[in-house]
């Protein structure tokens, strides 16, 4: 089976990505390319649902499966084939990218992005939904560029680099421990506390939650309690002092300097404006 659509340019002009091209192939056991910097200035990113196949990165080939896939950000080389004796079934897509850099934090733009995402089924619900609106007849490019964008933001969030020692399960155990971190995050915890929780060292647990949850500890600490506070803010009488107390500040004067910051309005602002 080969599916392979081109699409028409945008109206709009700022989508953070859109799909040039897309399709997907199975039982194709002469699939493959090679192609050089420069060659093709769009982003290419390629799903595997099933199957095997290989992908080319410093002169090495490396082996991917199902689950897996890779992404090329524009304009560099790029060699990838399919296993003939267990062809791969994949999904692919080029994508003119506005914000794809930022959206994927980096991945794919000086070298090939190989990753593992494990979910499969969701794989191909999203590939799939993405391919349907890429068919011909009435296009939307607003669902087509939304499509994309959540598959790409499920990437980010949730594929695992190849060749790494962070695995899906220490994704998991960072999002556990955020969510330790949100229910009790009115006690007194410490970084020493919120790692042992997760049982890893404070260095380890600082530097993965940072990649997992995009900030640090002590930032998704401070975030769930202002969370809290402004709660108490909205529906209650407590004085500022007994807000911030029981939100897990424990210096008033500290609590009403980071909620300016953070949200340009004094407690006291907040409480006028939203209280009712």
């Amino acid at each position: 089976m080969i599916i392979h659509y081109v699409l028409p340019e945008p109206m709009y002009k700022y989508y953070t990505g859109y799909p040039v091209m897309i399709g997907q192939y199975s039982d194709f056991p002469e699939h493959q390319e090679r192609r050089a910097k420069g060659q093709l200035q769009e982003a290419n990113l390629h799903l595997v649902l099933s199957g095997r196949g290989y992908v080319l990165d410093n002169g090495k080939e490396y082996a991917l499966e199902a689950g897996q896939g890779f992404y090329y950000g524009r304009g560099l080389a790029q060699g990838y084939r399919t296993d003939p004796k267990d062809p791969w079934e994949v999904f692919w897509v080029h994508i003119a990218d506005e914000g794809l850099d930022r959206l994927l934090n980096g991945k794919g733009i000086s070298s090939v992005w190989m990753f593992t995402y494990g979910d499969v089924p969701k794989l191909k619900r999203l590939s799939g939904s993405l391919l349907e609106l890429a068919s011909p007849g009435d296009r939307n490019e607003v669902q087509l560029a939304v499509g994309l964008y959540e598959l790409l933001a499920e990437l980010a969030m949730s594929a695992e680099t190849v060749g790494t020692a962070t695995m899906l399960d220490k994704r998991a155990r960072m999002r556990e421990a955020a969510e330790y971190i949100r229910t009790h995050c009115t006690e007194p915890l410490t970084l020493l506390q919120m790692a042992e929780q997760a049982g890893f060292s404070t260095y380890y647990f600082s530097r993965m939650f940072h990649e997992v949850m995009g900030r640090t500890p002590m930032e998704w600490l401070f975030e769930c309690r202002l969370v809290v506070a402004k709660q108490y803010l909205m529906s209650t009488g407590l004085t500022i002092k007994q807000v911030a107390e029981s939100s897990g500040f424990s210096q008033s004067s500290y609590f009403i300097a980071r909620f300016r910051k953070h949200t340009g309005q004094t407690p006291q602002e907040y409480r006028r404006l939203y209280n009712r």
